[in-house]
């Protein structure tokens, strides 16, 4: 599995909660940390995904960039 297929798994299974890239990084043991970085920005392009600053929900920072999967809205 790649970085990028363990990043999304992992934020899949986790759905409703965001996590920094740091918290990431350590979670999913992918080093160095830049790389989780460059893949939480790509996948932030993708309509899937939300990316912006909140609470991480692992290391439980304020104000940190974040990245979770939208939950789709239920009428």
């Amino acid at each position: 599995m790649t970085a990028m297929q363990r990043i999304e798994a992992f934020l899949k299974e986790n759905a409703g909660r965001a996590y920094c890239d740091d918290c990431l990084s350590k979670a999913l043991n992918i080093q160095p940390r830049n790389q989780v970085q460059q893949k939480t920005y790509s996948l932030a392009k993708d309509n899937r995904y939300w990316r912006g600053y909140r609470r991480c929900a692992r290391c439980g920072e304020e104000n940190k960039l974040v990245i979770c999967v939208r939950l789709a809205l239920v009428s």
